[in-house]
């Protein structure tokens, strides 16, 4: 239960707002990551690029994250 202490209803229903639009706008960018991901699933195969799916480590898992290309795996952690 969250402490409501020294807030009045209208700072209540300001962040009950915010609460709710922030929900929303999750809800669209999950959406939106999905549909993304169909797209570069689509292009993949009308390419005839193959997906990895192991790390370095040999983790199974799909790599797909393009913007994670300059990040490199630590062998030493």
């Amino acid at each position: 239960m969250v402490m409501e202490y020294g807030m009045t209803n209208t700072e209540k229903e300001l962040l009950r707002r915010n609460v709710k639009e922030l929900q929303l706008q999750l809800r669209d960018a999950h959406i939106r990551i999905k549909e993304l991901n169909v797209k570069i699933d689509e292009l993949r195969k009308r390419l005839g690029i193959e997906q990895e799916f192991t790390t370095a480590d040999g983790w199974a898992m799909p790599v797909e994250n393009p913007d994670a290309l300059h990040i490199k795996e630590n062998k030493d952690d």
